[in-house]
């Protein structure tokens, strides 16, 4: 590239080796050395004095996972760790927002930190990264200079939040990574249908491990599509219940005239042509009966739910006599069934009934963490399914994913992924990129611009740019960006570029 390029071309050059040098930390096996170049990168972009990058296993103990700097002795980098325990480093982690002070001894918020009057700080910008272990991204301003750019916070919030992620992954590949809060109920319980490690998730494990050893009915709260029925299931299989059936019954999807009868049964004459039926409560007997979507029973049944809950007995329709029941109940709804009892529908005495445990199971992004090793069992899953190649996603493609949004959690993950690998097997890819899980979404569901599209624009553009610097020389923008010439092609294809 030319050294007579004017100074936005030179910006965005360092902005490329910025991007790809955090692309490089996902692959890298010692992911230091691309770590230390993002620091170097932003120093020169921002014409700082110097960046340090700080990640926490404990941020209440200290416990350090990587702690690297760029510009600084080590008496500095002592300097830059004592932000951490007071100051604007604390401040900047404790809120999850980026702190940025033109001048931080003139900063009320930070002025009488003796590591600030000990420097006497300028310009400082502090920016807390994405993911599950608390950590900043820290630069350092030249005396005199004044405040950074909004360009270049903007710049380094997106960095922060890409390399937030992509440093956990690679510390979970070195064997770095804090335990799994998870494993302990994992040993004792049955839980191998619900993927995930995350803090959120060992809550709910530790709110299951209350409820399996006692007979009580159980509510189970949460957004669709966030695995109600799996945790039903496991709420089952660790039960005392175990060796009895399992049955689910969708509320939603009975038409209410035949309500009753799929719940309850019923016996020739309830109707003309009614033969013997067996219900849902009679199939579950010595089990357990989940009924999802609960909030959609009709309110003339919900009446016999009642008395099955406080008599243990019920009437299939036209029925002379009550059937005992032994089966235990556990629920599941998305809807607001406070509320409803409220409006009067749904009733008061069944709420509290069926409300005995509660345990209410996060979104997606409450759990960002679960994302990779949900991608990556669904891979597999859907793979066995379909009878298709069991294609890994790539290390890019795992943090697209935890990055994104998914509104309609598991649910729409597994959609997504599933046309993802009909595509990606199509076109015999070797692994799952993440143009194949986003490219065709049509913007339908992903709301205002998510991260990983920004990424995207900014990877059709500098494509885009390569190619116009270099003719259009497949060959020359492969060895610029130190790609194959068929990945070339498969992004000039993927992002609709012609010349």
């Amino acid at each position: 590239m030319s050294t007579n390029m004017a100074a936005p071309e030179i910006r965005f050059a360092r902005e490329r080796d910025l991007y790809l040098a955090v692309l490089r930390v996902l692959d890298a096996p010692d992911p230091r050395q691309p770590l230390q170049e993002v620091l170097v990168g932003l120093v020169e972009l921002g014409d700082a004095q110097r960046a340090g990058l700080e990640l926490y296993g404990d941020a209440s103990a200290g416990r350090r996972e990587w702690s690297l700097f760029h510009g600084c002795t080590d008496a500095d980098r002592e300097e830059i760790r004592a932000l951490t325990s007071r100051g604007i480093v604390a401040s900047a982690i404790a809120a999850g927002q980026t702190v940025h002070t033109a001048h931080a001894l003139l900063d009320a918020r930070f002025s009488g930190s003796p590591s600030v009057r000990g420097q006497r700080l300028e310009a400082v910008l502090c920016v807390p990264l994405s993911g599950r272990l608390p950590g900043v991204l820290y630069l350092e301003g030249k005396r005199g200079a004044g405040p950074f750019p909004e360009t270049l916070v903007a710049f380094a919030e997106s960095v922060a939040r890409y390399l937030g992620t992509a440093a956990e992954r690679a510390l979970a590949r070195r064997g770095g990574d804090v335990d799994d809060p998870t494993r302990l109920f994992r040993e004792r319980l049955h839980l191998e249908g619900i993927v995930g490690r995350s803090a959120a998730l060992a809550r709910v494990f530790s709110q299951v491990a209350v409820a399996v050893p006692l007979d009580v009915t159980v509510m189970i709260s949460g957004p669709s599509g966030t695995g109600k029925t799996q945790l039903a299931q496991a709420l089952h299989a660790n039960s005392k219940r175990s060796a009895g059936p399992f049955v689910e019954l969708n509320c939603a999807a009975i038409p209410e005239g035949l309500f009753e009868s799929e719940l309850f049964g019923a016996l020739p004459g309830a109707f003309p042509g009614a033969r013997r039926t067996v219900g849902k409560v009679e199939a579950a007997e010595g089990g357990t009966l989940f009924l999802d979507e609960i909030a959609e029973i009709p309110l003339a049944a919900q009446s016999k739910l009642l008395q099955l809950l406080q008599s243990k007995q019920y009437f299939p329709l036209a029925s002379p006599r009550p059937h005992q029941a032994n089966v235990r109940l556990i629920t599941a709804t998305n809807a607001d069934l406070e509320q409803q009892v409220r409006e009067r529908r749904f009733r008061e005495d069944l709420f509290y009934r069926i409300n005995v445990l509660t345990v209410r199971l996060p979104p997606l992004s409450e759990r960002r963490e679960d994302v990779g090793p949900l991608v990556e069992a669904l891979m597999e899953r859907l793979a066995n399914e379909h009878g298709l190649p069991r294609l890994q996603a790539s290390p890019a493609c795992l943090v697209a994913c935890e990055l994104a949004d998914w509104p309609g959690n598991v649910r729409q993950l597994r959609h997504r992924l599933e046309a993802a690998l009909i595509r990606a097997s199509a076109e015999a890819a070797p692994r799952l990129e993440p143009r194949h899980v986003f490219e065709e979404a049509g913007g339908q569901d992903m709301g205002p611009i998510s991260f990983h599209e920004a990424t995207r624009l900014f990877q059709r553009d500098l494509l885009r740019r390569e190619l116009d610097a270099t003719d259009w020389c497949v060959s020359d923008v492969a060895q610029r960006l130190d790609l194959t010439r068929s990945h070339i092609y498969n992004l000039m294809k993927a992002f609709g570029l012609s010349r």
